[in-house]
């Protein structure tokens, strides 16, 4: 009988003292890495045009279609704004800044200082929503789908126009 007190006791401990992701979420979290298969798949293609352009044209038709017979040249110049962009979606994943408060309120900076503020919570379906309306009267709400949650780790599914991204956060340095 005490055997199944204890247990009972144990149990009712761990599941109560689960947090909620209410909880958890109160915090300032970095943006790591963003996972966009439509984009990954545009950059691939963009690389496989790079590597491959004029290729199997002559100089004249070379021309023609891009402007140019130096072929090499314009490779490199593909490249370095391939490159560019890639280095632009880095930088702007890393100054990716969600700080989540008590109260409901968010502050929301992605980067190069485009910060915003809104409230935010858990719809019934435990859709994450950032809302500017319910704020400041005007704006935008945004639903993202709430993949993970725990003290270390917040992953966000956000669907915009049939493109869906992913977006891992870490709690950021203090």
């Amino acid at each position: 009988m005490k055997k199944t007190i204890t247990i009972l006791l144990l149990a009712t401990c761990f599941f109560s003292c689960k947090r909620k992701k209410e909880d958890i979420i109160i915090n300032k979290w970095q943006a790591v890495a963003l996972q966009n298969p439509a984009m990954d798949t545009i950059i691939m293609q963009q690389q496989s045009f790079i590597d491959t352009v004029g290729k199997s044209t002559d100089a004249a038709a070379n021309v023609e279609m891009y402007g140019t017979n130096n072929m090499d040249s314009f490779r490199k110049e593909l490249q370095t704004q391939l490159d560019s962009f890639k280095i632009m979606q880095d930088a702007a994943i890393q100054s990716t800044e969600f700080n989540f408060m008590k109260g409901g309120k968010a502050i929301v900076n992605l980067g190069g200082g485009n910060i915003d503020s809104c409230k935010w919570y858990f719809d019934d379906d435990g859709a994450l929503i950032l809302d500017e309306m319910k704020l400041k009267g005007a704006g935008d709400k945004i639903k993202m789908e709430v993949i993970q949650i725990s003290d270390t780790m917040l992953k966000l599914g956000l669907n915009e126009q049939g493109s869906k991204s992913t977006v891992t956060f870490k709690p950021a340095k203090k």
